[in-house]
This record gives C-alpha cells, sequence and structure tokens, in this order.
C-alpha cells in the first residue's frame, strides 16, 4: 500500500479518542434537549384527573419574591431553562474537544467535572423521571469519564523555558 492510501485512511482507534468522545457526547447532550422538548408541554390531559392538576396549575397564583407567577409558569420556564442549558452544555463540549491536544490535562479536568454532573443527571432521571434520559445521561457519563481518564494520562510537553507545548 502506497504511503498516501495509508495516510489517508483512519485509524481505528479514532472513534475512541478523546476528540471523538467528547463530539459524540455533545450530539447525545442535544439529543436528550430533543427528547426534553418532545415532552412539551410536559403535562398529560389523559386523565381527567391531569387535567385538573393542569387547570390549577394555570390559574393558582402567588408572590414569590416579590413577583406574581403560577405554578404553571414556573414549571414551563424550568423546562425550556433546562432545554436551553442543554444546548449550552452540548455547544461548550463541541468546542472544548478542540483543546483536547492544546491542554489535555485542563481539559481532562474539566471534562470530568462535566461528567460528575452528568451521573448525578443519570441518578436524578432513574429516580425522578424516566428511563431514557436516565440511559442517555448514563452514556454521556461513561463517553465523558473515558475521555478524561484518557486526557488525565497525557504529558504536557514542556520546552526548555518551561512552558507548555502541544
Amino acid at each position: 500500500m502506497s504511503k498516501t492510501k495509508s495516510d489517508n485512511k483512519r485509524r481505528p482507534d479514532h472513534l475512541v479518542s478523546p476528540f471523538a468522545l467528547i463530539r459524540i457526547s455533545a450530539i447525545l447532550t442535544v439529543l436528550l434537549m430533543l427528547g426534553h422538548l418532545w415532552g412539551y408541554p410536559w403535562a398529560s390531559t389523559r386523565d381527567p384527573l391531569e387535567t385538573q392538576l393542569v387547570d390549577t396549575m394555570h390559574s393558582v397564583d402567588f408572590v414569590f419574591l416579590g413577583e406574581r407567577s403560577t405554578y404553571w409558569n414556573l414549571y414551563f420556564g424550568f423546562g425550556v431553562l433546562i432545554a436551553v442549558l442543554l444546548l449550552t452544555l452540548a455547544i461548550v463540549l463541541w468546542l472544548l474537544s478542540d483543546l483536547a491536544s492544546v491542554a489535555p490535562q485542563r481539559l481532562g479536568v474539566m471534562i470530568g467535572i462535566i461528567s460528575a454532573s452528568c451521573l448525578f443527571g443519570a441518578y436524578l432521571s432513574f429516580r425522578f423521571f424516566y428511563i431514557p434520559p436516565f440511559l442517555t445521561f448514563l452514556v454521556i457519563c461513561v463517553l465523558l469519564s473515558a475521555a478524561a481518564v484518557q486526557l488525565l494520562r497525557r504529558q504536557t510537553h514542556r520546552d526548555t523555558t518551561g512552558e507548555a507545548l502541544s
């Protein structure tokens, strides 16, 4: 095989590189966000009691921190906020993946922290919500943990002045 052809082929381990694992996690986070939005309006109206509960959430207002609101406003607002935060996390993960070769150990710490928060998301999803977000958070946690371990094991090369090199 010629040198040109072998250079064009990606190594099989490319898909398990920190860069790829973080990018895959970003895509899964977008899917998690879309799944969350798919549940809109986040209320079931199949049962008369459920309909009554949703109507009550719309109609009961209260004052909190000097502002008048309803339980529905809080419920709906937090639902939208979670979608925005998941999308933001996906974008941040995508952008952070570019740092895998530049600052592997710093990125490893950041990815490890995000992985831990995804583990907590998996627990909360299992405990209070549904199996699909639990599994998605769990897969994201595993992928990010694998990326973090690889990144933290990498040595940062230093030049003679002590400056880090990529």
